[in-house]
């Protein structure tokens, strides 16, 4: 499924060691907790939880446009402004700045008040998700930090790898998408051959509704103080003996930790072809899918209609 590279060179793959920005991370992901929250409280259920993920914009991440009563809202993190802005179409806007930098605790409750003046009661439940930091978003008062040169590279490194996912996924033809999960803060490409499967009956509430269809999962996890960033990727159900079959490229291993294919952020961010890297990774990838997980590659393949483009 190897295509072209059009993303660019190095200069879009920044430097995102969360050790250097770990108080701006924190801060970050707990504003995105908030957003993932009202997308889930707010947008029509779809399998594997869809519906819950956030998505990238030119400026930043939003929830995407949610149904509300006739009409829709939209909450957005831009990157550039620094701050929350939620949107009806009616034209209405209400925004929350982010710097100078304020408690979570303020930021949760600014939120709300938004929602209320647009008339829109939901309940977010004020408790992270997927986070080692269980301190209710209503109740933070920390001290918090917002360095926004420090988001904007996490966002420049996002969006270069999500316009490569883009771009190699363009020759599937199953149920596909990007999706930025505010759980554990990852970007991640899931693919899905049409087939449904018996999802895991010991692995909690969201497992069980979002493994239950065989899927190809690769993203970009952007780790913490103690684990630098990796592209990630998984089978499921796992094909057996999965730890000893062929990966690439060459900086790509198998990770007994966590039971996933690992390739080094560093490792495509200083690659002569970043893209290329990472299609690599893809590609031995999907080539398990088919040859040890039993994929249909013909009945999985998209072949694009030529598009003519103006000059």
């Amino acid at each position: 499924m190897h295509v072209n590279d059009s993303t660019g060179g190095s200069a879009v793959w920044p430097d995102v060691d969360a050790s250097a920005w770990a108080p701006t991370r924190a801060s970050l992901h707990r504003y995105l907790q908030m957003l993932g929250k009202l997308r889930v409280a707010l947008s029509p259920a779809q399998p594997n939880w869809m519906f819950a993920a956030l998505l990238l914009s030119a400026h930043g991440v939003t929830t995407g446009p949610m149904p509300w009563r006739g009409t829709s809202i939209e909450a957005s993190l831009d990157v550039f402004a620094s701050e929350i802005v939620l949107a009806r179409s009616d034209g209405a806007t209400h925004r929350i700045a982010l710097v100078p930098a304020r408690c979570v605790a303020e930021i949760f409750a600014d939120l709300h008040a938004a929602l209320d003046a647009f008339g829109v009661s939901c309940t977010l439940s004020p408790v992270p998700q997927e986070m080692a930091d269980l301190t209710p978003l209503d109740g933070d008062r920390r001290p918090a930090a917002y360095d926004a040169d420090a988001v904007r590279r996490w966002f420049t490194a996002t969006t270069a790898a999500a316009g490569a996912f883009d771009e190699w996924r363009a020759h599937f033809f199953g149920r596909n998408g990007i999706q930025l999960w505010w759980g554990a803060l990852d970007l991640s490409l899931m693919l899905f051959n049409g087939k449904h499967v018996e999802a895991p009956t010991d692995r909690g509430y969201l497992l069980k509704y979002d493994l239950d269809a065989e899927l190809m999962n690769a993203g970009l996890y952007f780790g913490d103080e103690k684990t630098a960033p990796y592209f990630y990727g998984y089978i499921f159900p796992q094909p057996a003996g999965a730890e000893r079959l062929p990966i690439a490229p060459a900086a790509a291993s198998w990770s007994t930790a966590i039971s996933e294919w690992v390739l080094p952020y560093e490792a495509v961010r200083h690659a002569p072809d970043p893209a290329g890297a990472l299609f690599a990774f893809l590609d031995a990838m999907y080539a398990r899918c088919v040859d040890a997980a039993g994929w249909d590659r013909d009945a999985l393949s998209y072949a694009a209609p030529k598009r003519h483009r103006a000059s």
